[in-house]
């Protein structure tokens, strides 16, 4: 153990243990099943920088307050301090602070992916993974950044420049320091030392966010073939489809009243519009004609998409999303999950990318690979994705797993009620013919409430992360692993009996 390792100390007295929820024992004992060797590898075992703390604690806690809806490291140290369910658990006064907390939630990459192996090994001896029927959805995640610090490429320019300026200023102050005034160098070394060291992780950050921004830049003045192309000629056809079914429905309904009205009957409801007066039709036919010309500019020109580039210069991996709800834009990754029957994750990726489509083959093949990490031998059967995933790679290529994609092609409302509409070319008729059959619509109706629930449920708190860089890779693991692990607690509770504890009657 670490040096703030303090020991076994005297635990807690009987009476103020009783006030604990017992769900936490439960919840400890489910983590002692657990394989928690990945923490313990990470640190040395000479007794310098050893374990500050048992990781199998440090996971009751993080499971707990995630539990409850508690999300920052700042808060989970409070609720440490405050809760007593918490304080029996911990024994006494040895609690872990928020950087602890939060170094071990954003910290351990590996670890906490055997760990997330590991709960879906349990989850799976408890009978919870239905692999029968995965469904797979995006939802944008904020992340601890303003929008306003995405600026562009130029701007992060200067920025740099600014701060190596500083930089240099700031060394040759320690310079002078060090050879004129030794006194004064003792007593300001530390503080200037550590500016040093902000400014180094600052202009870290800064090359980060101009590298990004100056990437972004340069897939945009590649010629613009191949899928923008494609997708554009897509929704062409596809408007242009609609457009003519709905002109010959409209000219049909408008025959019929005039022949009515020429054999001297008098039609009821309201006359029908002539098609090319009709709202929906002017509505459409606009709409191919915006579509007709984002497809030439994508032909014919490189910069298909004007205006500058930006990045973050908090934290450059993060991109301007579509938010939800009443948010408009936000800062943040887009978090891909997939699930199964029984609402276990078994894949969790924060995508790269502003659109969902991207992120279907990555995460079918991250569940694939977690599943059979786990030992999971139960076969695929068919995975659920909404219109979003509907890329023509997603429908031209083999998927990286056993089973039958089912994805949708048209609308969610049209696919679930049965409205199907036309589908013009020829890979999204073949997926269309696919979901028509009764059995594979009875299945796609089940998407919905399989994964919208975990979302609701992982988000209910916050839709923010509270990570940066490369640590929230482990913190969407540490969320996902405690979701499943409450789920796994839930089966062995009896439905509807838990009332809650109550405080014993004073002497």
């Amino acid at each position: 153990m670490g040096r703030r390792y303090r020991g076994q100390q005297e635990p807690v007295p009987e009476r103020v243990a009783g006030w604990a929820d017992p769900l936490i024992f439960e919840l400890a004992a489910v983590v002692q099943r657990l394989d928690v060797s990945g923490f313990e590898a990470d640190y040395r075992s000479d007794g310098v920088g050893g374990l500050p703390y048992e990781p199998g604690l440090m996971l009751v806690t993080v499971f707990w307050c995630y539990r409850q809806g508690i999300r920052s490291p700042q808060a989970m140290a409070r609720a440490c301090r405050e809760q007593v369910s918490l304080r029996v658990v911990w024994q006494r006064d040895r609690l872990p602070s928020a950087a602890a907390l939060r170094r071990f939630i954003g910290g351990h990459p590996q670890a906490w992916q055997s760990l997330f192996v590991s709960v879906l090994a349990l989850g799976d001896r408890s009978g919870l993974l239905d692999a029968s029927l995965t469904a797979t959805d995006s939802t944008p995640v904020a992340v601890p950044a303003a929008l306003s610090t995405a600026v562009p490429a130029a701007t992060i320019t200067v920025r740099i420049a600014e701060a190596e300026q500083q930089l240099q200023a700031l060394r040759e102050r320690l310079a002078v320091l060090a050879d004129t005034d030794v006194a004064g160098f003792v007593e300001h070394s530390a503080r200037l030392l550590r500016a040093e060291q902000l400014l180094l992780v600052r202009l870290d950050r800064l090359h980060q966010a101009e590298t990004h921004a100056r990437q972004q830049a340069r897939d945009k003045q590649q010629p613009a073939h191949g899928d923008q192309v494609r997708r554009w000629q897509d929704r062409v056809e596809r408007h242009r489809h609609e457009l003519d079914a709905m002109r010959a429905a409209q000219q049909q309904k408008y025959d019929a009243w005039t022949a009515k009205r020429a054999a001297g009957h008098k039609p009821r409801g309201p006359a029908p519009h002539p098609p090319e007066q009709h709202p929906h039709i002017r509505a459409k036919t606009q709409a191919l004609q915006r579509a007709q010309n984002r497809l030439d500019t994508a032909r014919h020109s490189p910069a298909a998409r004007d205006g500058p580039t930006r990045a973050s210069t908090t934290d450059p991996q993060a991109r301007v999303l579509k938010g939800k709800n009443v948010t408009r834009w936000v800062l943040g990754r887009l978090l891909t999950l997939t699930v199964t029957g029984g609402q276990l994750i078994t894949a969790a990726l924060l995508s790269p990318h502003a659109n969902d489509y991207p992120g279907l083959f990555p995460n079918l093949a991250a569940t694939a690979t977690n599943c059979a990490q786990a030992g999971i031998t139960s076969p695929f059967g068919h995975h659920l994705a909404d219109s979003g995933f509907a890329s023509i790679h997603a429908l031209t290529q083999p998927a990286p797993i056993q089973g039958t994609l089912l994805i949708c092609v048209t609308s969610e409302h049209h696919q679930t009620h049965g409205h199907l509409t036309t589908v013009h070319t020829e890979h999204r008729q073949h997926m269309a013919a696919r979901l028509a059959t009764p059995d594979n619509q009875t299945r796609y109706r089940r998407r919905s409430p399989m994964i919208e629930p975990v979302f609701a449920h992982l988000l209910r708190t916050d839709r923010h992360l509270h990570t940066r860089g490369n640590a929230q890779h482990s913190e969407i693991l540490a969320l996902t692993a405690a979701y499943n692990t409450s789920k796994i607690l839930k089966t062995h509770q009896p439905h509807n009996t838990r009332t809650g504890t109550r405080l014993p009657k004073p002497p």
